[in-house]
């Protein structure tokens, strides 16, 4: 009894719900049948003729649309391919200009700056060995000291 007094002060009626939700199913059915109207009186064939026609049309689409996707699917593919034989040329094309430019540019001859290299190597070999040496020794030094910490009492 409450709801309903509480839909009355908010000038909802019972009722007009009703006829919201009736309306609809009414306006619908209307439309159905307005289309089966526009459909019998429109059509240019008998049900079975027009559903046969409909069917090949289907069946047109559907023979259409898998060409269609062959025909992309070979695209891409060919896309994919070319894209890989250009990068592969811009790689060979970047190692020849590189090397151009090495040949070009060094101010030594190729023994020449094979020995700097090596040495140069070297040196960042033995101070890196060194470096994790350093490492080694302070985290052996840390673990000592953290281990004397703890024991005493």
């Amino acid at each position: 009894m409450s709801d309903i007094n509480n839909n009355l002060d908010n000038g909802i009626s019972n009722d007009s719900l009703a006829g919201d939700r009736g309306g609809f199913v009414a306006l619908a059915v209307l439309a159905a049948a307005v289309g089966a109207g526009a459909a019998v009186l429109l059509a240019p064939d008998e049900g079975g003729e027009t559903r046969k026609r409909v069917g090949r049309g289907l069946r047109s689409l559907r023979g259409d649309a898998a060409e269609t996707v062959a025909q992309l699917r070979r695209e891409i593919r060919r896309r994919k391919n070319q894209s890989r034989r250009d990068k592969q040329i811009i790689a060979v094309a970047g190692l020849l200009v590189g090397a151009g430019v090495a040949a070009l540019l060094t101010p030594e001859r190729g023994a020449q700056v094979r020995e700097r290299l090596s040495g140069t190597l070297g040196r960042i070999r033995v101070g890196a060995v060194d470096r994790i040496d350093r490492l080694r020794q302070r985290e052996a030094g840390a673990e000592t000291s953290t281990a004397s910490v703890s024991e005493s009492p």
